[in-house]
C-alpha cells in the first residue's frame, strides 16, 4: 500500500479562461511509502519551527510564499529569502517519494472538443495510468476537500475507475484491465488538518504548473524554477498533455 497526495495549480474548470493563469491546469501526485511518511511530518514541522517559531501551526502554500506577504513578509529581505528557499529545498531533497504530474492546456481542449472532459477528472485518469503496476496495487489517494458536491463528484470518478478502468466514459479506453485492479481509496482532508503530504503536493503543483505554463526556459521566479528542475532530475515520472493523451472524447 502507498499514499498519494495531490494538489492543483489552476482552476479545475473552463471558466475565466481569458486569464493566463486559467489557461492551464496541473495536478500533482506525490507517491509515498507509509514507512517514509513520518519524515514528511518531522521534516516540515522542524522547518516551520525554525522559521516561524511559535507561529508554526499552519499550512505552507507556495503561492502565498511567492507573494511575501503577512506571515511571509520577512522574505522581502533578499538574504533571508535565499536562506529560506535553500532550506526548503534541502527538506524536499531529504524526503523519499515519487512524483507524477498531469498538465492540461485547457485552451487546446476547448478548441478541439465540443464537450471537454473536466480537467480534474482527466488528470486523475492520466495519473492513474502512470502509477506503478506491480504487486502493490493498493493506494490511499489524499486530496484537499472542497465543497461536498465536488468531493462527491471526484469520488464518483474513482468509483468509475474501479468499475470500468475509466474516470469517465468520454475518455478512450486504455489499460482498462490493469486500471480496474488498482485499489484506490480516495480520502478528502481539510486545510486545517495540516497534512504534510498535501503541503509538498501544493509546493510541487505550483512550481510545475507555473513553470510549464510560462515555459521552463522563460524568466521564471528562480525559487520555483529551482524546485521544478530538482524534481525533474531526481523524482519525476511526468506526463504532459495538450489534449491528445486525454483520448478521443465523444
Amino acid at each position: 500500500m502507498k499514499y498519494i497526495f495531490s494538489d492543483e495549480y489552476g482552476t479545475p474548470s473552463y471558466k475565466g479562461i481569458d486569464r493566463d493563469e486559467n489557461k492551464v491546469f496541473f495536478l500533482s501526485a506525490v507517491i509515498v511509502d507509509p514507512d517514509d511518511y513520518s519524515e514528511f511530518i518531522l521534516g516540515l514541522t522542524d522547518f516551520k519551527v525554525r522559521w516561524f517559531k511559535h507561529k508554526a501551526e499552519f499550512c505552507l502554500h507556495f503561492k502565498e510564499i511567492s507573494k511575501r506577504e503577512r506571515i511571509y513578509k520577512f522574505l522581502n529581505d533578499p538574504d533571508k529569502e535565499e536562506e529560506f528557499h535553500r532550506d526548503l529545498l534541502k527538506v524536499i531533497g531529504r524526503l523519499r517519494f515519487k512524483f507524477v504530474g498531469a498538465f492540461i492546456d485547457k485552451t487546446h481542449i476547448l478548441r478541439k472538443y465540443l464537450y471537454p472532459v473536466h480537467p480534474y477528472i482527466g488528470s486523475i485518469q492520466m495519473i492513474s495510468e502512470r502509477l506503478p503496476f506491480d504487486e502493490d496495487y493498493e493506494y490511499i489517494w489524499i486530496l484537499e476537500s472542497r465543497k461536498k458536491s465536488e468531493d462527491k463528484f471526484y469520488s464518483q470518478s474513482f468509483e468509475n475507475l474501479r468499475d470500468f478502468g475509466l474516470t469517465t466514459t468520454r475518455l478512450k479506453p486504455r489499460n482498462q484491465d490493469q486500471l480496474k485492479k488498482l485499489g484506490i481509496t480516495p480520502l478528502f482532508r481539510e486545510k486545517r488538518d495540516r497534512i504534510a503530504g498535501l503541503e509538498i503536493a501544493d509546493i510541487l503543483a505550483y512550481c510545475f504548473g507555473n513553470s510549464l505554463r510560462k515555459g521552463a526556459n522563460s524568466d521564471l521566479w528562480k525559487y520555483s524554477k529551482r524546485i521544478f528542475r530538482f524534481v525533474c532530475n531526481k523524482r519525476l515520472k511526468f506526463h504532459r498533455s495538450i489534449g491528445k493523451s486525454l483520448g478521443s472524447l465523444s
